[in-house]
């Protein structure tokens, strides 16, 4: 039995056509959770994009990426922007810097080229990491802000 292999790094050409292997059972991505923006498979996008729900990238997408809750990227995915998320679920490729306030997951498939900051990383056996990392405590950052915001009171 054949089994497919990890498809490797794309460049992202206009109007190329796009073939993707199919996903192993193992890899289906879950389920889409209600009022998700999709970018579904053979689109490609390029500019800034900011919504307020979760995104899930099945296409291609090139500029600014900004969400409130989750951007997921899946096998066929392919990323090249700066994303701002509170998670980023990583199965398809990602070119670019990555601020996820909560946790930042890198599945087997997955390949990111890009540093993250984040409180919590995760990277399955068999992702791809090119970068650098800053992991904080989340709770650590809210007490140094609020120390920061208070004014000074002298005795």
């Amino acid at each position: 039995m054949d089994t497919p292999s990890k498809a490797g790094w794309r460049r992202l050409v206009p109007g190329a056509r796009v073939e993707s292997a199919p996903i192993p059972p193992e890899a289906e991505p879950p389920a889409l959770e209600p009022n998700t923006a999709l970018i579904g498979p053979g689109m490609e996008m390029s500019g800034r994009l900011v919504v307020p729900s979760s995104l899930h990238i099945d296409g291609e997408f090139s500029g600014e990426l900004e969400s409130a809750k989750t951007v997921s990227i899946s096998e066929s995915g392919a990323v090249t922007a700066p994303i701002r998320a509170r998670s980023v679920e990583i199965r398809g490729a990602v070119v670019g810097n990555i601020v996820a306030s909560r946790e930042v997951v890198i599945h087997s498939t997955g390949r990111l080229h890009g540093d993250v900051e984040t409180p919590s990383l995760v990277v399955a056996r068999g992702a791809t990491f090119n970068g650098r990392t800053r992991m904080y405590r989340p709770e650590h950052n809210l007490q140094a802000a609020a120390s920061a915001t208070e004014p000074e009171t002298r005795a």
